[in-house]
């Protein structure tokens, strides 16, 4: 085999290794968000107080990722996968213990310190892994985490029919054992990263860094995070207030919202790489906008069918940005997907609680609606990208 065809193939083995391992990363933070209504209920919370929650969780993510994800540039720290499983795993088990409402704020931030040390580094790692497959190295990492997300609610769920709010105690139990895995793991998984990297090396340059497609792009990112974060927050809501609903269903509504998008990540990697994100990213918020528009005013399973849809354009999105941005700063991956996944995805969880705030003076259902119109922003943005392409020469 020639070095430039070795270097084109991703280490899917490896790949597949770091996508469980964002998966349990990200069931952590998915855990803590369906968490919400046990919460609200524990500590007689309104919406407003409710939206801090997610808010801290996102601020740790603003402040400290792209800080990761700089120190990921200039150093190896493969170390900080491991210690993040632990962190956020033990922060959601410190949820259920703890015995006042701002106690579980401290608690979140100890989680969502996890997650912000895993995702820069695990970018990184992803897209030196990635060979000439850039988009579906990225559709592997993130679909581990889109579906750890999403099997979050369900997962909280039965641990509290279970056990109540301690029952948290036991979703410390898997990141810590693949935490100690990942340790002895890590030395072997070093060497063939270096060595990928090693036959890459010369067969492409890298660009300097496009700073109107950076900032773009961002902005797009905290737009569709603050669709998303709102959905997945405030969706239950719309469907336990507004719809009367049985309170034990929202988590399986909530749940498909966020699996719909583990589909949509794993068929829009690969429309990316052959017509290049750009285009792929136009064509989901151009679907998005109708189905966003409607959702709202439906009921029962048009408004299922209609949300799956929804989720599955949104998370799919979440690929197609990530390797945009890297393709923007190609110098500074672990930057870049700092910025990504940390500020901007953070920024969302501003308009979350902001959105909190409209709730309990207007009323889930528009929120619901304010949503829809941030599809409009968002696609005009995606519009006057710099064009990229996800490259497999």
């Amino acid at each position: 085999m020639n070095p430039a065809t070795a270097a084109n193939r991703p280490a899917l083995a490896l790949l597949l290794v770091l996508s469980l391992t964002h998966g349990v990363v990200d069931l952590t933070s998915g855990a803590i968000i369906a968490l919400l209504p046990a919460l609200r209920e524990a500590y007689a919370l309104s919406y407003g107080m409710v939206g801090l929650i997610p808010l801290f969780a996102n601020l740790t993510s603003t402040f400290t990722q792209p800080v990761f994800g700089i120190i990921s540039d200039r150093s190896e720290m493969r170390w900080l996968l491991p210690l993040s499983l632990a962190l956020g795993g033990l922060g959601l088990a410190a949820v259920g213990f703890v015995t006042s409402y701002w106690l579980t704020l401290a608690a979140v931030v100890i989680s969502a310190l996890g997650s912000a040390a895993f995702h820069p580094e695990g970018a990184h790692v992803a897209h030196n892994l990635a060979g000439g497959r850039r988009a579906l190295a990225m559709a592997i990492y993130n679909v581990g985490g889109n579906l750890g997300y999403a099997l979050g609610p369900a997962f909280a769920a039965a641990l509290i029919a279970a056990f109540g709010l301690r029952g948290t105690a036991w979703a410390a139990v898997l990141p810590l054992v693949l935490a100690a895995w990942l340790l002895r793991l890590l030395p072997r998984w070093r060497a063939h990263e270096q060595e990928a990297a090693a036959r890459r090396n010369g067969l492409a340059g890298d660009a300097a860094t496009n700073w109107k497609g950076t900032v773009l792009i961002t902005l797009v990112v905290i737009l569709r995070s603050v669709m998303h974060l709102g959905m997945a927050t405030y969706l239950p809501f719309f469907w336990i207030d507004v719809l009367q609903n049985p309170v034990a269903t929202a988590g399986l509504v909530q749940m498909t919202y966020l699996l719909a998008g583990v589909l949509g990540t794993l068929l829009g990697a690969p429309l990316a790489d052959r017509f290049g994100t750009k285009p792929v990213l136009v064509a989901s918020f151009a679907l998005l906008l109708p189905l966003q528009a409607i959702l709202s005013f439906l009921r029962g399973w048009p408004l299922l069918i209609v949300l799956f849809g929804a989720g599955f354009l949104v998370v799919s999105t979440f690929t197609t940005t990530l390797v945009m941005t890297q393709e923007y700063m190609p110098r500074s991956l672990g930057l870049a997907s700092g910025l990504n996944l940390g500020l901007a995805f953070g920024m969302g969880g501003l308009g979350t609680s902001i959105l909190g705030v409209v709730a309990d003076h207007f009323g889930v259902t528009v929120v619901m609606r304010i949503i829809a119109c941030l599809v409009i922003p968002a696609l005009l943005l995606t519009l006057v990208l710099p064009p990229v392409r996800t490259s497999r020469e």
